[in-house]
């Protein structure tokens, strides 16, 4: 099917409900009505029967060309407030199911079918379950994942504090004092794709977190390690410097580093000391007069990528990695690390209620 600037027309999507009714199969579309009367006031998009067996079922439905949550959720409100609701069937239908939308189905009692073949029925007369086909009509987006690298930083910024925020520039200024580097239009677009996934709410009050659990769940979901385009080891000098910290005190200003979420686990829950320190850098040039590839205390990771920095904690001359940070990288690692990501977790949880 055609689509135009990622998305199908609402005609479309019936057309091809038309032309394909075996689709749904052991289900079967018997008819497809565009814009049909309606009493009550109600104007729903289109009239579909559907048939299973011997019974059919006629089905009231909102036909949405964009799976954004925030859009299906729009229209089970509309589904919801609908005079008479009581004894019709409504159906959502859209191109693709998500385990979201799946979910908001679920909630408000509401049936749904996309375009890759999947369904969820639930009416008096038929209860059938089908949500195993993979999206066939992807969406394109302007930013390809907004949980993961550089753009997770703005999800990040909404789970490090409780606030609300006036508009897009104070969230840009706010992630630019954490030493975040996206640019305005960069955070506008992130912003976008959290409030239709009903992460973030955005109103005449503000921009404020929604579902913290959800947004973190998102970010360990996205998560990939920065990409690490060198590593040295170092052996700290044994005169004048006695740990990682004095070592770290006397570099320039303008070095950039922070300890890994890994190394900066005792800041934020009980765990043993690492015998090696790792940290990432920008620059392994200050460093490389201490390194020593057979007896070393610390390990350097080179890295451009700017979330692993964002939002460092300073604490007795170190720079510890955010605890969201610490809570990513625990969360891809072995049991040990699992339990004490749980602890992180509910710290970061904690603190937004």
């Amino acid at each position: 099917m055609k689509q135009e600037n990622g998305l199908f027309s609402e005609s479309a999507i019936l057309a091809k409900l038309a032309s394909q009714k075996a689709l749904y199969a052991p289900l079967q579309v018997v008819l497809v009505e565009a814009q049909p009367k309606c009493a009550g006031g109600y104007r729903p998009d289109a009239k579909i029967t559907l048939a299973w067996q011997d019974r059919k079922v006629a089905f009231l439905a909102e036909v949405k060309a964009r799976t954004a949550p925030k859009i299906v959720s729009e229209s089970l409100w509309q589904i919801k407030n609908a005079r008479g609701r009581a004894d019709r069937n409504f159906l959502l239908v859209v191109p693709f199911l998500s385990q979201t939308i799946v979910e908001l189905l679920n909630r408000e009692g509401v049936s749904g079918i996309d375009l890759s073949g999947n369904y969820l029925i639930q009416t008096p007369g038929i209860l059938a379950v089908r949500l195993d086909q993979k999206n066939r009509f992807p969406e394109s987006q302007p930013i390809k994942n907004i949980f993961a690298g550089s753009s997770s930083i703005v999800g990040r910024l909404f789970l490090s504090e409780k606030k609300r925020y006036e508009s897009v520039n104070e969230v840009f200024g706010a992630i630019r004092t954490l030493g975040g580097s996206l640019s305005l239009s960069a955070v506008s677009k992130v912003l976008k794709g959290l409030e239709d996934e009903l992460i973030i709410e955005k109103g005449n009050k503000g921009i404020s977190l929604l579902q913290p659990e959800k947004l973190l769940q998102r970010l360990e979901g996205g998560y990939r390690p920065p990409k690490i385009t060198a590593t040295i080891r170092l052996q700290l000098p044994r005169k004048g410097f006695k740990s990682f910290q004095d070592l770290s005190e006397a570099l320039p200003p303008s070095a950039r580093w922070v300890l890994s979420g890994q190394s900066s686990t005792d800041r934020y829950g009980i765990t043993t000391q690492e015998e090696v320190t790792t940290a990432y850098v920008t620059d392994l040039g200050v460093w490389a007069q201490y390194e020593s590839d057979r007896i070393y205390d610390a390990a350097l990771n080179r890295t451009a990528d700017s979330f692993p920095y964002f939002d460092a904690q300073t604490h007795n001359k170190l720079r510890y990695a955010s605890p969201i940070q610490c809570y990513l990288e625990l969360s891809k690692l072995d049991k040990r690390e699992h339990e004490i990501a749980a602890t992180v977790r509910e710290a970061i949880l904690n603190k937004l209620k």
